[in-house]
């Protein structure tokens, strides 16, 4: 997604847009910056976006730690003349190498200091606390903060997001998709998304090519089964009341103790999840 092509998404959440207005005010970038948030957030997006806008991106020295051993990322580094890092999944960088990744910010000075931006699916403040992260080689890549909320915390900016793609695959594969009717939008919103935003870009692609007579109707998002996103501690001979409970209070933890959400994924009224609610409290299950 290109400098353009995020500033033509107006979002509505206020954290969203919290989130551009500081973005923008990192451009040119200069300092450090972490990217973090879920799985699928857009956090390789919002990094590409300020390397873009920063117009350095031919400038960019990118590392990805999964995909490398513990040599490989030393050697790669030692090698480097560029200035600016982009370094994804920081997380997991092993502690030989943080320590080297430390020696290499500090012995560049002041003058050729590098200017490294780090994205990570978990919170840096949190790793170091639990001593998997070095604490002076944390507040070396966190000058600047960027928390990426989960897709699911940020319903108001859904169908901005949902109408961005659709016009960005129909013109991929030369469809006249000309808009997602109220019914397909709302089962947009309602969703969980586990996913987040990869999740909601695949959704999106495979409903512009399945869309018919320039609309996408409900009967075209299509998502994966709920069950395959959920993981229930199950056992031999545990009463149906039980699978009942555990089934709920997971789902109202997917959408963020959104009742409203909670109660159409599983099928059920607000009023009938509310009841079950108050069971479980006078009996002490929650």
């Amino acid at each position: 997604m290109s400098q353009m092509e995020l500033n033509a998404i107006k979002f509505q959440s206020e954290k969203m847009i919290q989130i551009s207005h500081l973005i923008s005010s990192l451009i040119p970038v200069e300092s450090n910056i972490t990217i973090m948030g879920p799985a699928g957030s857009g956090k390789t997006t919002w990094a590409n976006y300020i390397l873009e806008s920063s117009k350095i991106l031919d400038q960019v020295l990118r590392i990805d730690v999964k995909e490398l051993d513990e040599a490989h990322f030393k050697i790669v580094l030692s090698e480097n003349r560029l200035r600016y890092l982009l370094i994804e999944n920081i997380e997991y960088l092993h502690k030989e190498n943080q320590n080297y990744l430390a020696q290499y910010i500090q012995k560049s000075g002041l003058i050729s200091k590098p200017v490294i931006l780090t994205t990570s699916n978990k919170s840096l403040h949190q790793l170091a606390q639990e001593g998997l992260l070095r604490q002076d080689l944390y507040y070396k890549l966190t000058v600047f903060k960027v928390e990426l909320p989960a897709l699911k915390e940020i319903p108001e900016d859904i169908s901005a997001l949902a109408k961005w793609y659709v016009n960005r695959f129909s013109s991929n594969y030369k469809k006249d998709v000309i808009s997602l009717t109220d019914e397909a939008l709302q089962k947009l919103i309602m969703y969980f998304w586990p996913g987040n935003i990869a999740e909601l870009e695949s959704v999106i692609e495979r409903a512009v090519i399945l869309a018919q007579d320039g609309l996408i109707t409900d009967k075209q998002i299509r998502f994966d089964d709920f069950q395959k996103h959920t993981s229930l501690d199950l056992s031999l001979g545990m009463s149906l009341s039980e699978v009942e409970r555990r089934l709920i209070l997971q789902t109202l933890e997917h959408t963020s103790n959104n009742r409203t959400k909670a109660a159409h994924i599983l099928g059920i009224s607000i009023r009938t999840l509310r009841n079950k609610l108050n069971e479980y409290k006078e009996a002490g299950l929650i």
